[in-house]
Parts: C-alpha cells; sequence; structure tokens
C-alpha cells in the first residue's frame, strides 16, 4: 500500500515539532525555577531537556553514519554480510564451516572464480541483496530477467535452502482441525473449517535478530512506502529502550551482544509486514502455517488426516522448546530440529509464538489482515507456554497488531506465481503483500 506524498511529509515535521514543544515547555520550567529560585524545578528541566536532545543526537548520528557509508538507496551498507554464509542447519551453534568445503557456490565465489580470483564487489548487487536475505526480491519476473542462468540458478539455490515447499492442497483449520485430530479417524469433505490453500514457499526459520538488523539500518522505519497507511500514527511507538527507532528490546538501534541467530521479537504485526515488504515476501496465512505443519494426506477421495504435530500426534518435550524445557527466553533458531515438519520446516512448535496474515475472527475467503481493531492469528506456542494443547499445529491465539511482546517472533511466505521459477514456470504477476493471492476458502 503506497503512503500518500502528504502523510509522508508530515510525519518528519510533526516529529520536529514535537521535539520543539517539549525543549520549549523544559525550558519554561527552568525559567520558572531559576525566577523562584527552586532548584528542584530547575534540576527536573534540565534532566527533560538532557533526555530530550539526547534522543535526537542518537538520531542524528545514525543518520550521519548511513549517509557516510550508505551506497544507494536501496542497499544499507555491508553489516555482519558473513552471516548469510553461514549455514543455519543443525542444532545449536554450529562451528564456522569452511567456505571450500560448502556445496552451494556463492555469488561472490562464482564471480570471484570467473574472473580469475578478481571479485567485483563495487556495485555487486546481487551479492548483497542476497547477504540481506532479499533474494525473493531477485526472482520477480522483471527482475530475473536481467540476471544471467548462473546468478538465477546462485540466487534459486539460495532460496532453496532458506524456503521450504508448502504443496497446494486442503487442510482443516481452528477448532474443527483441534476437535477432529484428537482421534485417529479422518476427516470428510464437507466438515466445517476444511480449507483450500495454494502452495507458496515458506520459510525455514523464524526470522532472526540479523537478518532484521539489515532493515533497521536500511532506515526500514523511515521507508513509509513499507508501511500500512494506518501504521502511520504508531510509528512514534515502535523504539527500542532507547528511543530509537527498532525492536522493543535492542538498544540505540542494535540488538545485544549474543543475540545474533535468535529470533527477533518485541515486533508488532505491522514492523513484521513491513519487513517481510522489504524482503519481497509476506506473512503466512493461518491455513498456509497450519498446512506447513500437520501435513495433511489425503487417504481417500474426499477424506484428510493430519497431525497435531509437525513429528507426529503425541507431544515429545525434546522436539520443542516450551515451558517444560525450562529455558526462560528464546533459543537459537536451528534448535530443536527434530522437532521439524515433513517440509523441513523448523520450530514451528515452541521458541516463539508467530504473526500470520490472517485476522482471528476471519470466516471469509479473504481472512482479512488487520486493521488496527481486530486480533491476529497467532500459532506454535513459545518458551514460556506452559500447556502443551496451546501448541499444536492448530490451534490459534491472537493479539492485537501493535503489540509487541517478547513472546512473539515471525515467518515469511512467498506465492510461486511471484516467483521466475523455471521449475513452477512464469505465472500470473501477484503483489507479494497480498494475502489474498494465496488465501484460502472455507467450504461452508
Amino acid at each position: 500500500m503506497q503512503v500518500t506524498s502528504l502523510s509522508t511529509s508530515l510525519y518528519p515535521h510533526w516529529q520536529r515539532l514535537s521535539q520543539h514543544a517539549w525543549s520549549a515547555a523544559a525550558l519554561l520550567v527552568f525559567a520558572c525555577g531559576f525566577i523562584l529560585g527552586n532548584v528542584y524545578l530547575m534540576a527536573i528541566a534540565g534532566v527533560a531537556l538532557c533526555a530530550i536532545w539526547r534522543q535526537v543526537g542518537v538520531v542524528a548520528a545514525r543518520n550521519v553514519h548511513r549517509l557516510v557509508t550508505s551506497h544507494g538507496a536501496l542497499l544499507p551498507s555491508e553489516q555482519r554480510a558473513d552471516y548469510r554464509r553461514t549455514s543455519l542447519r543443525g542444532g545449536g551453534l554450529p562451528p564456522e564451516e569452511d567456505p571450500s568445503e560448502s556445496p552451494v557456490e556463492s555469488v561472490s565465489e562464482h564471480r570471484a572464480r570467473k574472473s580469475g580470483g578478481k571479485e567485483k564487489t563495487t556495485g555487486d548487487l546481487v551479492n548483497r541483496m542476497i547477504d540481506q536475505g532479499r533474494y525473493a526480491l531477485l526472482l520477480r519476473h522483471e527482475t530475473a530477467s536481467q540476471l544471467s542462468d548462473e546468478e538465477l540458478a546462485v540466487v534459486l539455490s539460495e532460496m532453496d535452502q532458506q524456503m521450504s515447499v508448502i504443496p497446494e492442497g486442503r487442510v482443516l483449520v481452528g477448532e474443527y482441525a483441534e476437535r477432529a485430530t484428537w482421534g485417529t479417524s479422518p476427516v470428510s469433505a464437507d466438515c466445517p473449517g476444511l480449507v483450500h490453500t495454494e502452495g507458496c514457499y515458506l520459510d525455514r526459520y523464524c526470522v532472526t535478530n540479523e537478518q532484521f538488523q539489515y532493515f533497521v539500518d536500511d532506515c526500514g522505519y523511515e521507508q513509509f512506502q513499507l508501511w500500512p497507511e494506518e501504521a502511520l500514527p504508531a510509528l512514534f511507538e515502535f523504539v527500542d529502550r532507547t528511543g530509537v527507532p527498532a525492536p522493543a528490546g535492542w538498544t540505540s538501534g542494535q540488538f545485544p551482544d549474543g543475540w545474533e541467530r535468535l529470533p527477533v521479537v518485541g515486533i508488532s504485526w505491522y514492523e513484521a509486514t513491513a519487513y517481510a515488504r522489504w524482503v519481497g515476501k509476506r506473512l503466512p496465512t493461518d491455513a498456509e502455517w497450519t498446512k506447513a505443519g500437520a501435513w495433511p494426506v489425503e487417504t481417500s477421495p474426499g477424506r484428510v488426516t493430519q497431525r497435531r504435530y509437525p513429528w507426529g500426534d503425541t507431544f515429545e518435550a525434546r522436539r520443542a522448546l516450551l515451558w517444560s524445557a525450562g529455558a526462560r527466553g528464546p533459543q537459537p533458531v536451528d534448535a530443536f530440529e527434530a522437532g521439524s515438519s515433513l517440509g523441513g520446516v523448523v520450530q514451528l512448535i515452541g521458541n516463539v509464538w508467530e504473526w500470520t496474515s490472517s485476522s482471528l475472527d476471519a470466516t471469509s475467503r479473504d481472512q482479512a489482515t488487520g486493521d488496527g481493531h481486530s486480533m491476529n492469528v497467532l500459532h506454535g506456542g513459545a518458551f514460556n507456554t506452559y500447556f502443551e494443547n496451546q501448541a499444536t499445529c492448530h490451534f490459534r491465539s491472537g493479539e492485537r497488531p501493535l503489540a509487541r511482546r517478547s513472546n512473539i517472533g515471525f515467518r515469511l511466505a512467498l506465492s510461486f506465481d511471484v516467483v521466475a521459477d523455471q521449475e513452477f514456470g512464469d505465472g500470473g504477476a501477484s503483489s507479494v503483500d497480498d494475502p489474498s493471492a494465496t488465501d484460502s476458502s472455507i467450504d461452508s
């Protein structure tokens, strides 16, 4: 959704006006304290002025840094560029891999080999886009046609490592699925809540702090075209502990040391949506998320059987991070791989709840996304989820789109028809941030 030029232009002016207004109020209090000889009033006003202009100084310093290091409006300066070269496969924190043993040749390695070892790093847009996790933008029909066959193969290989294919089909969602999967009998085609969903790609892992840092460094909070219009009044609230635009638990626009591979939390539904648009993807729908975990199978014509958990019908503590595991915070996104789905999606259950694009009370074909008043569907449970029956593939919780909880993260989806993939062919153009492109219908 494009924001009008009026909204875009008023936001920074309103921000400066607010800063000046608070500064004037603090100066007035200071003057009153000086006239009355009240040192307490003067001290309070002085502290307020320091706080106001400290925030201004932090933002100004970050802007100067971006100006000095920027290489274009599309991409940020390269920071931690080796992160995307480190595989997320395997539990815990694997050691640094030897690049010479990597089965996938990166764009930079390919170009270095073709040029006799002289890698062309200046303006290497493709390589930097992959480093930032924005490979989906390179696979759009209009962009992929400008890549060489070898570059396209590298980008597709990157997507294959980072995303899983969720096939087209029917899935039972919500309370109907929760009741039906207590037993082992298959569900008939006329069961309420049986939904058909198109195939898509789904991230194997939740988005990490390291990945979200690229969005923050690229001034993603200031790129108004990425944000739903109804989110603009709330942008002042999307700040970290020091008042800088960033997830709630960060400091001065940076995540704490050691949080690189942890799922990013403390972000609202709107922040997740803006990041998704920035990387060229979207949030999955309720039905897509459920299908990725439950992996329904048509056992006979018109009858469907699906799982309660990605690994089967019985909860196993070693496969998911819930309260019973003893952790009191999120763990790395590549932990608990024993609980992966049949499609290779990791941590659908446990660690953090995950935002979806669907509204909790949606019953129509569109399953409309949150509008600031409704609640959006959350799936999966989190590290502090006590009850195991709240961490199934079908259980749905909900939260308002402005909420920024320490136990809510997200992963992203990508429709088949927006990818210029030789395997799937050139489908019709579709907006990556339009949930209706892959959303589902409920049979009445």
